[in-house]
């Protein structure tokens, strides 16, 4: 799509000024075949739950600012595969939670503009050891925790890079070429990037398009779940039967 190459720019100018600013900024050049990139993942077989007492850092949580979007473009020579610049501290240099946004530039050869959906999902589906996603607020945001435990085996936002590249490259509609852009440096930053997100949401999802989010049609369905019985039982109540439906940031004032 010609108005995400535009968009892609804006970014990397973005990224630029930043530096000029004197953010902290660094890149990492990881391989580029999913073989590769596997080898370094704690892959986990199923998505686990993260209490809060467990949790080394939270990502992007409603009460900061997050954003998480996928550009993507039919020209390779305007993503750097295998790239993964963060701008701001890293996991193990947290103080304290983070305001996060996830960018992830794509190339992908002929995608139709209906399966740009799918493509966007892969950011989510992960499975990794130690990083939860809590919740996936539909607006271009991403709402994550990492265990302690994980960061202590080495969890950092490259091993995040590495698994986002290899869930874009393995599931359909496959994207050829992967770059990442993790930032945590400040709210206003990332709130900028927002905007970006905004105007990529508008430019490929038509409003009469957009799909209807619920808790039967969200991928998230079964860590909800589960964080709903929890709260049941540390309440003092029995779980029974299913889940009420209930908003994503219904669980936000919660002690999980």
């Amino acid at each position: 799509m010609e108005i995400f190459d535009i968009i892609m720019e804006q970014l990397r100018q973005r990224i630029e000024e930043w530096k000029t600013r004197g953010r902290k900024t660094r890149e990492i050049q990881c391989p580029t075949s999913v073989e590769e990139l596997n080898r370094s993942l704690p892959h986990s077989s199923e998505p686990g739950i993260i209490l809060k007492e467990d949790t080394f850092v939270e990502f992007g949580n409603p009460k900061t600012a997050s954003a998480a979007f996928v550009l993507w473009t039919e020209d390779p020579e305007l993503v750097r595969d295998g790239n993964i610049t963060i701008v701001g501290p890293d996991i193990p240099e947290a103080k304290g939670d983070l305001p996060f946004a996830q960018i992830l530039l794509a190339q992908v050869k002929g995608l139709k503009p209906e399966d740009y959906s799918l493509l966007r999902r892969n950011q989510y589906d992960l499975h990794l050891e130690g990083y939860m996603l809590r919740a996936v607020p539909q607006r271009q945001r991403v709402w994550s925790r990492v265990s302690r435990e994980a960061v202590k085996k080495g969890f950092n936002l490259e091993t995040l890079g590495r698994a986002l590249m290899v869930s874009l490259k393995k599931n359909p509609p496959r994207a050829g070429v992967v770059e990442v852009i993790l930032v945590t440096s400040s709210e206003e930053d990332v709130r900028e990037l927002g905007t970006i997100a905004e105007k990529a949401w508008r430019t490929a999802t038509p409003v009469k398009a957009a799909p209807a989010y619920d808790c039967i049609n969200c991928e998230n369905r079964e860590i909800c779940d589960e964080i709903w019985r929890m709260l049941q039982l540390r309440r003092g109540l029995t779980p029974k039967g299913k889940r009420p439906p209930i908003l994503c940031s219904e669980f936000q004032e919660s002690e999980y």
